[in-house]
C-alpha cells in the first residue's frame, strides 16, 4: 500500500470523526484532535484498512470514550450492525505496569519486551477472557475479532450512545447480587480471577448487568 492511498485513508477517517462530535465530553482531559492524532498512528490506520478491506468493519462513527489506555469508537459492519472498536495506544507508557497481569498465564508463555508487544498481548488477552466467558454463557459483551490493537465487539447501546455503567446508574440490592454472580461464574466456569471488577466496566442494560473489560482477568487454570 503506498503512502498516498495511506494518506487518504487517514484523512478520510480523521474527517468521518471530525463530522460526528458526541454530546459527552472526554474522559481525562482528552481533546478531540489530541485522541485522533494519538489513535490513528500507522499501524493502527494500516489495521483499519485491513479490517474494512476484509469486510469485517464497514466504516467509523466517532469516538464514545477515551482513556490513557485506549479509545472505543462507536462503528458499523458491512450488516448495517453497531460495533464497538476498541482501539489501545500503542504510545502509552501505563502496558509496562500490565506485566503483571500476563507474567505466570499458561496461556501467554512466550512474552516479547516492548511496549507495542504488550498492547498487542493485552489485546488479544481481552479477546480471549472476553470470548471465554461468552462461550461459558456468562453475560458479557459478545466479541467479534481482535487485530493487534485494536478489539471488535457489538455495541451496546442506541445510536452511538452507550449503556450506562454501574457508576452512572442508580444501584440496587438485585445489582449487588448480580455483581456477586458473576464474580462466582468468572470463578466457576470460565476459571478466571477478575484483577479490576468493579462499577466501571459493568453495562446495567434491561436485561441485567453485562461485563465489558476483563483484561486484567487472569487465569486460575
Amino acid at each position: 500500500m503506498s503512502n498516498n492511498s495511506e494518506k487518504k485513508i487517514e484523512l478520510k477517517i480523521k474527517s468521518k470523526l471530525d463530522q460526528k462530535k458526541k454530546k459527552k465530553t472526554l474522559d481525562d482531559g482528552f481533546k478531540k484532535n489530541k485522541v485522533v492524532n494519538e489513535v490513528l498512528d500507522k499501524i493502527t490506520v494500516m489495521q483499519l484498512y485491513n479490517l474494512i478491506t476484509s469486510k469485517i468493519i464497514s466504516y467509523v462513527n466517532g469516538v464514545v470514550k477515551a482513556g490513557k489506555e485506549s479509545v472505543v469508537f462507536w462503528a458499523k459492519d458491512p450488516e448495517d450492525n453497531d460495533i464497538a472498536l476498541k482501539i489501545y495506544l500503542v504510545t502509552t507508557s501505563n502496558f509496562k505496569k500490565r506485566s503483571q497481569y500476563v507474567t505466570g498465564d499458561p496461556r501467554f508463555t512466550s512474552v516479547k519486551k516492548g511496549t507495542k508487544n504488550m498492547v498487542y498481548l493485552w489485546a488479544r488477552k481481552e479477546f480471549q477472557n472476553i470470548s471465554k466467558c461468552y462461550d461459558c454463557g456468562i453475560s458479557v459483551v459478545k466479541p467479534r475479532h481482535v487485530s493487534k490493537n485494536i478489539l471488535i465487539m457489538d455495541f451496546e447501546g442506541n445510536d452511538g450512545k452507550p449503556e450506562n455503567t454501574l457508576l452512572e446508574s442508580k444501584v440496587d440490592k438485585n445489582d449487588y447480587l448480580q455483581s456477586i454472580a458473576l464474580i462466582s461464574d468468572l470463578f466457576k466456569k470460565a476459571k478466571l480471577v477478575h484483577g479490576d471488577f468493579s462499577e466501571y466496566n459493568i453495562f446495567k442494560t434491561k436485561n441485567g448487568l453485562k461485563l465489558f473489560d476483563l483484561g486484567s482477568a487472569v487465569d486460575t487454570t
